[in-house]
């Protein structure tokens, strides 16, 4: 199923300054982190993809190894509305095109961190989590 975030929800996305990024070990544990730095990747007519850079993930990416299932939560009282997005990761790129493209950005905006790596998910679902009678239905 393809899944394409619209205009309302990249604009939605660029105002929160941090998203939090849960993740879940084969076990069940569950762990969440801030995102300071996750860029939205458009690819032809196709999925969309969120990249986001890996500075500091211990459980983190441990957990991404084990059960690569994500979930982004978005919202602000800038937003227009509460989101969360689904996916799964589909790379863990240290080096390439995509790594030196995105590390280049990041270096220029904030020097000196560590920029292990890019993880690239795959946005495979969008739940509306705003309060009320269409609270945890599917979007997309």
């Amino acid at each position: 199923m393809m899944v394409k975030l619209t205009p309302e929800m990249k604009e939605d996305i660029k105002k929160v300054r941090v998203l939090p990024l849960a993740t879940a070990s084969n076990d069940k544990t569950p762990n969440v982190i801030p995102i300071g730095i996750a860029e939205i990747i458009d690819t032809d007519d196709k999925d969309d993809y969120i990249h986001i850079m890996n500075n500091f993930f211990l459980k983190t990416i441990a957990n991404i190894k084990e059960n690569p299932k994500v979930a982004l939560y978005i919202w602000s009282p800038e937003t227009s509305g509460c989101i969360q997005i689904k996916g799964e990761v589909v790379e863990i790129a240290g080096k390439g095109t995509v790594y030196n493209e995105m590390t280049g950005r990041v270096a220029a905006a904030k020097p000196g961190l560590p920029m292990k790596e890019i993880i690239r998910i795959k946005i495979t679902e969008i739940f509306n989590c705003k309060s009320g009678k269409e609270a945890g239905q599917r979007i997309l």
